[in-house]
Formats: C-alpha cells, structure tokens, sequence
C-alpha cells in the first residue's frame, strides 16, 4: 500500500497544493496572548523578484531516503524508499519542503541544482496536517556557512486570487530553469495528506510535463513563492496547490523556536438547504446556520460548550451560509474552516453565535490544536513506529486510521475491520467510557501458546487478568500483574475470553526474538 493512499507523487506525472494573512495582533492581556502577539510580529522578510539568471540559486535538490514501519509487524521496517523533491531556500539558510517528502525519513540531503554540492540536513520543523517542514543543516556551521554563500532567499507572495498567473518552476539534468505557466481557477479548502484537516487550497489549469520524478515543486508569482505543489491530475490538467498564506502561517508559528500547529475547531456540520430539514430545525426560509452534527472530544469547540444539535450561525462574526460558507474578503465564498484554520493560532480568542433550543446564545472560547495521540483512534502516526505488545504469540496494538487504510477495500469486506473502521468513525461511546486508546487483538503468530486461536484478529480487548484496558499501558501493567498461572484476557466479541499458560508464554517469547520474523523488542509502548 502507498503511505499517502489518495496521492499519486512519484511522478507518474508531477504532484502537489491555502489561505489569508494572520489576524491583527491585539493588546496581549495574558502570557500565552503575549506569545501569539509576538510571533505573529515575526514576518517573512521579502525579497524582491530575482533575476532569471540568479532564480535558480532559491532552489536546492533535496534527497531523502526514507524507511516507514510495517504496521502489521510492527517490530519492523519496510524496504527503503528513495524520494527526491525541489525545495525553497529561506531566510537563515533553512529550506522548505512538504512534510511527505520527509515522512519516516533515514537520511535527507540537499543539493545544489547546477554544481551538484551536497550537505546533509534536518528537519526541524514539520507539520503532517499542513503537509509542510522546514529543513536545516545537519554539518558544522562552517561547512554549512560556504554550501550556502551563493544561494538567495525566496519570499512569499500571499496576495494570488482567482485569475492570477503563476508558474510551477522545475530544475533541468544541469540545473537549468524549467517554467510551466498556469492559470489559477479556484480556491477552496480540501484536506491535504491526513484525516480530518481540510486547509486552503488553490487549484490550476494546464499541461504539466515532469522533468524529473520529484515529490515537492514549488509554484511562483512574480518570483515569490506563491505555494507547494500537492497533486496534479493529469486526465483533467488539474494542479492543486499548496498556497503560501499557510506557508506563511507555518512560519510565523516556528518563528520563536517553539510549533504549536494549527488550531482547529473540532466539529462537523450538515448543510441546511433542504426545506424539510429546515422547518423540522425551526430556521426561517432566509435564515443563515449549519447544523451543528458531532462535536470532538477535548477539541476546541466543545470546551467552549457547542453540543450536537446546536446550528452554527457565525464564526468570530463571520456568518454561515446553509452551505457551510462564509464571505471571505479575499477569496469570495469559503469554507468555514478557513476562519479558525488558516487566519488564527493555537491559544487565540474565538466566538460562536448559534442557536439551542429555539434561542440564541454567544460561545466563547481559545483555540486550542488537539494532538494526534490524543485521540482514541490515532489519525496518523510518522517518524515512529506503531506501539505493540507481543505475548506469547498475541499482537495487541492501538488502533490508528493507517492501520485500517493499509487494507484498502477489505475494511468492508471483513467484518472484524468494519466493526473497527466503525468505532474509529464514531469513537464517543468508548471515550465516554474513559478509554484513551483502543487497544485490539491484530494478530496471532503461530506458536505453542497460541494454538487454536491462529484464525482471531481485529477483537477490541476489554479486561485483562481482571484489569480494565484503556490503553496500551494498562494491557503491559495487566500482564505483569500476574495473580496466578494463567493471563486471562477479555475479548468484546467470540470468543469472549482468551487463556494464556505464563511459563509457556514466557518460552514462546525467548523463541520468538530468536526465529523467523525478526523481532528485536517484545512490545512498543511509545
């Protein structure tokens, strides 16, 4: 399976794609207020357009190889992936490129286009959500003073609308400057690489021809750095761009040192165009709001008190359209998600005007961005491998969205993993219940302890030797906590409980880091 399913980047044709200038810094009244202000007065430094025999030197190659973990033998690594991507030489000599270029990376290295000189490098920022990192040297800084003497800073143009030329620039065998115009045609928000993280994106018209198979291009206005591609489909001559507003946003966030993401709001929404729908709501024919449908756990939205049911009229005084709408001064009709994901920050002030129970009420609350392991069911996971637990034959692990996308169409197929894939699209009756994790039965290798239960898997866990299981923590703790001979382990589903002999157990372990599959640690806890 590829590691980003719903993007084809290793350039059967070439690939890849949001937003606004931050809000005006107010008069910071608490610590973390203070924080957001001053970030938000660090700006990008502009520069102006180079020369066309000098623009070449805002671009490095940038070589990764790249080695993700197996998620369903999760004690080891795939085979090695080779990718390679153009990326944008910024101010203090970093450089930007797309989170999936760097995903699980080994090693990364950036060239120089034309003369061919290489330095390794690091990631020291990385956003999976906004499909962004920011790369530095990984050599002293003397080596790296000279690899950047001749290079020149790019800025950012924030300023693209409907109807804008840009240009998706490409490096030649020799460094030459390739240029392919495009016309921008849309802008709208659509998730990047991840569930869940619908951003800005602008979208383009045009022929793209790839020079070489590359995993991030730059795109160009007026010699500025206007976005990153993200995906271009070559039946329809669609690009979809990564626009330099959340560029920007990114930037700014890391600018002192220390990411805190983008915030979000934590809701879903249904429209309310249908007429039926409306009168059952009690919204007059006119009437602006979305139904508010699920409110995430934690997420910004609930800690500010907004309960499924309520309709959403506005958005820091932003009204809703029955579409899920609002006007933006920019860009014109635009999702809602805009408001909180690409014009604020983690730790900003935030309003919804809705209506509950026939009245209107005012929610106030800041923003907050809620980590991927916080939920119960993990969105994505990079740069680290899966946490397991291995016992006498029996692999446990913590349920997570690329665990059930890696077996594609079977998730319906099979009734274990639609039972899964239904808990990870409605995981409130499991938190309510105080689980932090899911943790399931993935599979059982053969061994001695294990005979007769070689057909289970996808089975949630619920007690083991008597201790509830809330998470992958709870299932290790429980093992230890041995009262007797025997581990009994609770299941929520046929057949209902599982019997473990300890001192076999114990033996299949020894053998098992010693055979066939390679296991160098019986369990993963981080």
């Amino acid at each position: 399976m590829p590691r980003f399913p719903h993007l084809i980047l290793t350039l059967l044709t070439p690939a890849l794609c949001l937003a606004q200038d931050a809000p005006k810094p107010v008069k910071p009244t608490t610590e973390v207020e203070h924080k957001v202000q001053q970030r938000r007065r660090v700006l990008v430094k502009p520069a102006a357009a180079a020369p066309e025999a000098t623009q070449t030197r805002s671009l490095l190659k940038v070589n990764v190889t790249s080695q993700p973990y197996d998620l369903h033998l999760p004690w080891q690594k795939q085979s090695p992936i080779n990718s390679r991507g153009l990326g944008v030489v910024l101010e203090g000599n970093r450089v930007l490129v797309t989170a999936q270029l760097v995903a699980d990376a080994n090693y990364i290295e950036i060239e120089q286009p034309d003369g061919g000189q290489k330095l390794a490098a690091k990631v020291i920022a990385v956003d999976y959500e906004a499909n962004l990192a920011l790369l530095e040297s990984s050599i002293n800084a003397e080596k790296e003073k000279a690899f950047f003497a001749g290079l020149q800073p790019m800025g950012i143009d924030t300023s693209a609308r409907i109807g804008d030329a840009v240009a998706v620039w490409q490096t030649g065998r020799v460094g030459e400057l390739i240029k392919t115009p495009l016309t921008i045609s849309k802008i709208l928000t659509r998730r990047y690489v991840v569930e869940g993280s619908g951003f800005l994106v602008y979208e383009t018209t045009g022929i793209i021809r790839s020079e070489a198979n590359s995993f991030t291009l730059p795109v160009i206005k007026g010699g500025k750095l206007a976005g990153l591609l993200l995906s271009y489909d070559s039946k329809n001559q669609v690009t979809t761009i990564l626009p330099a507003p959340i560029i920007e946003h990114f930037l700014k966030d890391f600018a002192d040192g220390a990411y805190e993401g983008f915030p979000g709001l934590g809701m879903e929404f249904q429209v309310t165009l249908d007429e039926q729908l409306r009168e059952y709501l009690g919204m007059k024919p006119d009437s602006p709001g979305v139904l508010v449908s699920a409110v995430v756990k934690g997420a910004s939205a609930e800690k500010a008190g907004l309960k499924k049911g309520d309709i959403l009229l506005a958005i820091n005084g932003h009204t809703i359209d029955a579409r899920g709408d609002y006007q933006d001064p920019q860009y014109g009709p635009l999702s809602t998600s805009h408001i909180v994901r690409g014009k604020a920050y983690v730790g900003d002030d935030f309003e919804l005007k809705i209506i509950r129970d026939g009245a209107e009420q005012v929610l106030k609350g800041k923003l907050i961005r809620k980590n991927p392991d916080d939920y119960l069911v993990t969105p994505y996971r990079f740069d680290k491998g899966p946490p397991y637990i291995l016992m006498g034959g029996l692999l446990f692990q913590e349920l997570s969205r690329p665990y059930l996308d890696s077996f594609g169409e079977q998730q319906t197929e099979n009734s274990a993993l639609l039972r899964l894939s239904h808990i990870a699209r409605d995981p409130d009756e499991l938190e309510d219940a105080g689980r932090k994790k899911l943790v399931f039965l993935a599979n059982v290798l053969p061994t001695p302890s294990a005979q007769g239960y070689d057909q289970l898997g996808g089975i949630v866990v619920n007690k083991v030797n008597g201790r509830t299981i809330g998470q992958l923590r709870d299932l290790d703790a429980a093992f230890k906590d041995l009262k007797g001979t025997t581990h009994v382990i609770e299941l929520d589903d046929f057949p209902h409980v599982l019997y473990l002999d300890a001192a076999a157990v114990d033996q299949d372990n020894q053998r098992l880091q010693s055979g066939a599959y390679r296991i160098s640690g019986l369990k993963r806890l981080e």
